[in-house]
């Protein structure tokens, strides 16, 4: 029905424009051979006649391809009919402004211009004469204004031919955007953010294109029309998940407040809520070129020098209960057939436990937003001749973990805070950053992604790098870093790097026998020192 609007109001358009059939006519009738009325008219000439005829003729062409791109712009069919009149009124007010001229509403010198210039009448006395020798271009001439409109009326129509199948197409609508969510928005916004292209298969909802994740275009994010919800028969665009989300209406994980938009890019500036109804702010829609840098999906050189081996200690409860030193194995895992859950975990490193085999194990490993700590994760597998790295590149049962994990956040022990997905030096290490327990899932919400609870940090953990390098990473108190990436240590120290000194240890030691390591912890004082080999100092 709109598009039948839209092809009616061009019609109309153009039989209804006074302005561009007189200034045909006018032009092809030629220079008037008699004038009646003031005398400045008798001397115009043949290109002051025709420069009013090409000004007229302008005036009403604008005004028809006005109305005709209003018309093909428009969503609703009172949309057509609103733009149509309001074009209408605009081409009315030069006629407006003349008669209001002649009421003298703009003073009296332009009353008696315009009086003047509605007095003239211009007749042309061979108009519409055909004789025998110019019988075709006397007939051309006549005919012209209708040959003219007719023209213009096929050219718009071809155009708008031209657009329709266009607009079905989805040619002029966005081909690629960009989507940027914030974290605490949307459940996995890190492993969703990024780039969108039209549905490979031309896949469209109520005529609007869909669009799927770059790089993920079976199990990743799409962005749907939906033509009515099933509890309210509002229309909204929607974010589905997964290679089982097909209908927009159903499948949802977001969606926008009600519009009727085609253009996906205006739903930045809509209210989203969750599939729940709950309001979370505005997602970030952009244009963007496929080649943009944006577009790009990390993959990290493995080849870089990062931390072969980090190490735990601390305390892991209020209870002060000690956290045993704990050695992770830095690898790196078959990362085929990767979704867009696991990812992130199996482009970036794993760290593995240094006794874990594949019937126990524990991991560090990144989500894609965060770094997680797992508890002991126990599998089917009874190891036998299976190697750890082996089971984690071929075992299907790994993966199913992994997907678990990070989809619902079973078996997470701690979580880091946020870090950024697309840049190396934040996301290929878990050293250094501050551990947090995880944010409790909200109710009725089948997932549960692995979000710090930033009330609950746990600042007695300590994650190290354990691998040394004489310039990013030494040892400590005097220790040698030797080819391995592990530290000989001199003068009491030990731990990794040799950083844990041995104060307090009942023997000194006259490296740190100085004030600031409190004199070895007092094991160089006699009066504080209990141990065989005390007091020195």
């Amino acid at each position: 029905i709109v598009h039948v609007a839209q092809a009616l109001a061009t019609v109309i358009a153009i039989m209804d424009q006074d302005d561009l059939r007189s200034a045909i006519e006018n032009y092809f009738d030629g220079l008037p051979t008699r004038f009646k009325g003031d005398e400045m008219f008798e001397s115009m000439t043949v290109a002051q006649w025709n420069f009013a005829c090409f000004v007229r003729f302008l005036q009403g062409f604008l005004s028809v391809f006005a109305s005709f791109v209003l018309a093909v712009q428009s969503e609703t069919v009172f949309d057509v009919l609103l733009n149509f009149l309001g074009v209408k009124f605009v081409s009315e007010l030069d006629d407006l402004s003349f008669n209001l001229g002649q009421l003298g509403y703009f003073g009296e010198e332009c009353e008696r211009a315009t009086k003047r210039i509605s007095e003239v009448m211009f007749q042309q006395d061979n108009r519409n004469k055909v004789d025998g020798t110019d019988w075709n271009l006397s007939w051309f001439n006549k005919y012209a204004h209708v040959i003219g409109v007719f023209g213009i009326l096929s050219t718009l129509m071809g155009l708008f031919l031209y657009v329709l199948i266009s607009q079905l197409k989805g040619d002029f609508s966005a081909q690629v955007i960009n989507m940027q969510v914030a974290e605490g928005d949307v459940p996995f916004a890190a492993l969703f953010n990024g780039c969108y292209r039209k549905s490979s298969n031309g896949m469209q909802y109520e005529r609007r294109l869909s669009y799927e994740q770059v790089g993920f275009e079976v199990s990743g994010g799409k962005f749907a029309f939906c033509g009515g919800m099933s509890d309210t028969g509002e229309k909204a665009w929607v974010f589905m998940v997964g290679e089982d989300a097909t209908d927009p209406c159903r499948d949802l994980v977001a969606r926008t407040e009600a519009t009727d938009t085609y253009d996906i890019l205006e739903v930045s500036n809509r209210q989203w809520f969750s599939r729940e109804g709950v309001a979370f702010g505005n997602m970030e829609v952009s244009p963007v070129l496929e080649s943009s840098p944006d577009c790009r999906i990390l993959d990290l050189n493995r080849t870089q020098k990062i931390c072969d081996q980090v190490d735990l200690e601390g305390y892991i409860d209020r209870n002060q209960r000690e956290f045993p030193l704990k050695s992770f194995n830095k690898t790196f895992v078959n990362r085929a057939g990767a979704i867009v859950y696991t990812y992130p975990a199996l482009t970036h490193p794993i760290f593995v436990e240094s006794t874990s085999t594949p019937s126990s194990y524990e991991l560090i490993f990144f989500t894609g937003q965060s770094w997680v700590l797992t508890d002991v994760l126990k599998s089917k597998t009874t190891g036998g001749d299976v190697s750890m790295q082996e089971y984690m590149d071929t075992e299907p049962e790994f993966r199913s973990i992994l997907l678990s994990i990070v989809f619902n956040g079973t078996n997470v022990s701690l979580v880091t805070g946020s870090v950024a997905m697309n840049t190396a030096e934040l996301s290929f290490t878990p050293s250094g950053l501050r551990w947090f327990r995880m944010r409790e899932a909200a109710r009725n919400v089948p997932y549960n992604y692995p979000t710090a609870d930033q009330s609950r940090p746990v600042d007695d953990i300590l994650l190290s790098c354990a691998s040394c390098d004489d310039k990013e990473n030494p040892c400590s108190f005097g220790g040698k870093c030797l080819d391995d990436g592990t530290c000989a240590c001199v003068n009491g120290g030990s731990g990794a790097l040799c950083k844990v000194p041995p104060n307090g240890d009942g023997r000194c030691n006259p490296y740190f026998n100085n004030q600031v390591y409190g004199w070895d912890g007092g094991d160089c004082c006699g009066g504080t020192c209990k141990g065989p080999e005390c007091g020195l100092g």
